[in-house]
């Protein structure tokens, strides 16, 4: 035992250093400092973005509630909004992602990074009349990240996110859990957070949009 202990005390320092490097490698690269031109270049690109996005998905999704209420418009989500999205990136060289901290399909659920970014807006969420702004951060690798808050800003909204028994019916839960076994995305209520677009840009893509 004293021997082992003794040798395991002993590495070579080339060795411990080149362990240390490693270790230091493996650390997430923190953001880079952008200059203020392309923090607004980056901020109107991906409102514009969003706003598309949004202005897309809702124009869907009223005309499915039309059609057949909720029922349909959860069947409509599940075969069709993320097509929509996938398009949309693809089109102008993005990610774009809905995503929550109380997913209703697991692939919404937030990275590391988005989390840390969500907890901001929720943290100005809970301060009175004060209005949570996008976010625009870049990483190392040269990937752009903006990030906007999503609110049930409808009493349409609540049909499918609000409390269940009052605001999204029995039935029509029965539904979304059908579809969404793992479903978090309830019991809430006008004007809460419910998540946040994540819109991703590589920079020299992006830059010669």
């Amino acid at each position: 035992m004293f021997a082992l202990l003794f040798a395991a005390c002993s590495q070579p320092k080339d060795t411990q250093l080149a362990e240390s490097k490693t270790q230091t490698a493996q650390k997430p690269a923190p953001p880079r400092a952008m200059s203020p031109e392309d923090t607004a270049k980056y901020m109107e690109l991906g409102d514009d973005l969003v706003s598309t996005s949004k202005q897309v998905i809702s124009t869907a999704l009223v005309d499915a509630m039309e059609k057949g209420g909720v029922k349909y418009a959860a069947t409509f989500c599940n075969a069709a909004a993320y097509p929509l999205l996938d398009s949309l990136s693809k089109a102008h060289h993005a990610t774009i992602r809905r995503v929550s901290d109380k997913p209703r399909n697991p692939k919404d659920a937030m990275d590391d990074e988005e989390q840390k970014v969500f907890a901001l807006f929720k943290a100005k969420a809970q301060q009175p009349d004060a209005e949570a702004m996008p976010i625009v951060t870049q990483t190392n690798d040269s990937t752009i990240s903006f990030y906007k808050p999503i609110k049930i800003s409808m009493p349409t909204c609540l049909k499918c996110h609000g409390e269940v028994g009052k605001d999204v019916k029995t039935d029509d839960y029965a539904v979304l859990k059908a579809l969404y076994p793992n479903d978090n995305a309830v019991g809430y209520k006008q004007g809460d957070l419910r998540g946040m677009f994540s819109v991703r840009f590589i920079a020299t893509r992006a830059q010669t949009h």
